[in-house]
């Protein structure tokens, strides 16, 4: 069962409560208590906000409803992750607290902020169940929060999204689409994706502290902490994510190293994660697999810098390791399924407000995987097997 935060919730309410609709009925035939709005650490199922998405838009006849959730975000709505975000020094530090600490809105996702030149992509994958179909006015209201509530950081017309993909096919019309983002627009894409230029993201915050933020960082770590617990298993895919975003390359993802790392020995570590049901090589593998998706679909980097980034010795190794993971060599995959392709193929929609501007492709190797929390936190399950909240 994946959860979002009722913080979070709370917004997707006083959006459909700010477009006249029957608030109380709709989250009372969708199975929404509004008595916990916006509590603290507090949780509703996520099937029940997709719920409550498709009545809303059957109800009020706008699929593009989702978009007004713009304006109704502020730091509260996401809780200890808002206030996080404010104190920061400027708003590439707000995003990778926020990426940090998404476990506090939500689970059954995962989030990657990565440079791409100059730039900075924001995506995100949710995990889907087979009795849940996200609605697109979910997406719609994700984004459009998001880039509300990085215009309320600097408080003006900044951030201005380069461009923006969705999950999702296009619309009939993106006329609303194009009213709010002002951006080329990319439909049917494998993630959704907001790129922001990286001069706008440094630019200093009004409101920053850095001292405040490392306290609330302190208090959201505490909260994942007393949400998610710890475990070893927990702290073993923090440790090989870390490494893994950082391109250490081959030497550093042995059993041997971890335990090192984790101050236990190799016979501690293994008999840890074989009463959790795992073996370490199985860790190690799924989260390679999740990076390797990534790089293979949304990078430009040949096929040996990538075994290199995923820590594999030679590219042999790789090459057996994604005919295992994904039925075919590396270079199919990258070309059957690689939005990359799509973007060369088919532009950006005509119907735009600007000229598509192509962003620079040469991304670096940091990536901030949604899962990846630091510390002693268990709350690492949220990878894409979807072990979290099963």
């Amino acid at each position: 069962m994946y959860r979002v935060s009722t913080g979070y919730a709370s917004v997707l309410v006083n959006t459909l409560s700010a477009q006249g609709l029957d608030v109380a009925n709709l989250c009372q035939e969708a199975g929404l208590d509004m008595e916990i709005m916006g509590q603290p650490a507090t949780f509703c199922r996520r099937s029940i906000m997709y719920r409550l998405w498709d009545l809303a838009t059957q109800v009020s006849g706008n699929p593009d409803i989702g978009l007004k959730a713009y304006g109704h975000v502020h730091p509260g709505s996401f809780q200890i992750v808002g206030y996080t975000m404010m104190s920061s020094l400027n708003l590439k530090r707000a995003l990778e607290r926020l990426v940090r600490f998404s476990a506090l809105i939500g689970t059954g996702f995962s989030l990657f902020f990565v440079q791409e030149g100059q730039n900075y992509r924001l995506s995100g994958l949710d995990l889907q169940q087979p009795d849940s179909v996200k609605p697109r006015q979910y997406t719609d209201a994700g984004l459009a929060s998001l880039l509300g509530f990085c215009r309320w950081l600097t408080g003006g017309h900044l951030p201005q999204p380069l461009s923006i993909e969705f999950s999702y096919p296009e619309p009939e019309s993106i006329l609303e689409h194009q009213q709010l983002f002002a951006c080329p627009l990319i439909f049917g894409a494998a993630y959704d994706s907001i790129v922001f230029d990286g001069q706008e993201l440094l630019r200093p915050l009004s409101m920053a502290n850095e001292a405040l933020a490392t306290l609330h960082d302190s208090f959201a770590e505490a909260q994942l902490d007393l949400l998610f617990g710890f475990s070893i298993l927990g702290r073993v895919r923090a440790m090989i994510t870390q490494r893994l975003s950082q391109g250490l390359g081959p030497g550093f993802f042995d059993m041997e190293s971890m335990a090192a790392a984790l101050h236990i020995s190799k016979r501690t570590l293994q008999r840890a994660l074989e009463k959790d049901g795992v073996q370490y090589k199985d860790v190690l593998s799924d989260l390679r697999r999740q990076m390797a998706d990534f790089y293979l679909r949304h990078s430009h980097y040949n096929m040996k810098h990538v075994a290199y980034l995923l820590g594999f010795h030679d590219h042999s190794s790789f090459h057996k390791a994604c005919c295992r993971w994904f039925d075919m060599p590396p270079g199919q995959y990258r070309t059957d399924g690689s939005p990359l392709k799509v973007e060369e193929e088919k532009r950006p929609s005509g119907r735009t407000l600007e000229k598509a501007r192509e962003p620079d492709r040469q991304e670096s190797a940091y990536a901030w995987p949604g899962f990846l929390m630091g510390g002693d936190y268990a709350v690492q399950r949220s990878t894409f097997t979807g072990l979290l909240d099963k």
